[in-house]
């Protein structure tokens, strides 16, 4: 009896879909942005349940020794409950010239909306991560934007003001060495739209400070286009990320490109 009751309440302070006209930024404005590299599992801000995104992403960048690495992914993003969000991501990484060093990867993930604040438009949720199938160093990842540890947990907020967005992290990793003595990792992202009600779409700058790397900064400016103003249900992004201070065998810089595909309120 008690069970139904509080599943009741942690549901109920989410708006109908009637009811979203009266929250900042959802009739009339867009959804609110969404950094490339440190992206949220689901909207942020999002309401609604069954919303469904795809994401194809292509990576290609230079390690601190000169060799060009890659990588390719496929992602699903759904939400299955108002607050519950489920992810899996697939993907292909290696370095050019060396075949044999291709590897294949998974990345299940899940979230949970804490906080849904319409007049202020600000949004908390709590998120775990996983990854299967690599056999690289921990600390090596290829993909600039992807978290050092097989494991991460955390929490991802994000505030709107205008055209201006501002979005956070802050969690932890586990299930390998850390290149620290704490394996913290923080994201920030300053986010400005462009366009009416920010419908052509946002560029900025962002952050990821991962402590299980040797080095643990990366900075990526990002323009996100979005096809909403012309009807289409497709985003494209591209990230410019460098690793600052990377050492031999680490990223140092490259070019993320991501195609998102937004499938919302499927019945």
């Amino acid at each position: 009896m008690m069970a139904p009751m509080v599943a009741g309440s942690l549901l109920s302070g989410i708006p109908s879909a009637s009811a979203r006209d009266d929250r900042v930024g959802s009739a009339g404005h867009s959804k609110m942005p969404e950094p490339l590299l440190t992206e949220s599992i689901t909207d942020l801000d999002g309401l609604d349940a069954n919303e469904v995104e795809l994401d194809g992403n292509a990576f290609g960048g230079r390690s601190a020794a000169a060799a060009t690495v890659w990588q390719s992914s496929l992602e699903a993003e759904w939400r299955a409950l108002e607050r519950l969000g489920l992810a899996l991501e697939v993907g292909l990484s290696g370095a050019t010239g060396s075949p044999s060093s291709a590897v294949v990867s998974l990345q299940p993930a899940v979230s949970f909306v804490l906080v849904h604040d319409q007049p202020l438009d600000f949004h908390l949720m709590a998120e775990v991560t996983g990854r299967v199938g690599e056999s690289r160093e921990a600390n090596e990842p290829i993909d600039l934007g992807e978290a050092a540890m097989p494991v991460s947990a955390g929490f991802r907020a994000g505030l709107r003001r205008s055209r201006l967005t501002i979005r956070g992290y802050l969690g932890s990793g586990m299930g390998a060495h850390s290149g620290h003595a704490l394996p913290l990792r923080a994201q920030a992202a300053v986010l400005v739209e462009f366009g009416k009600d920010g419908r052509i779409g946002f560029a900025g700058i962002e952050s990821d400070a991962d402590w299980a790397r040797r080095a643990p900064l990366t900075l990526s400016p990002d323009v996100v286009i979005r096809g909403a103003f012309l009807h289409l249900p497709v985003n494209i992004g591209v990230a410019i990320p460098w690793g600052v201070g990377a050492r031999a065998g680490e990223p140092s810089f490259g070019i993320l490109l991501r195609v998102t595909w937004e499938l919302d309120a499927i019945d």
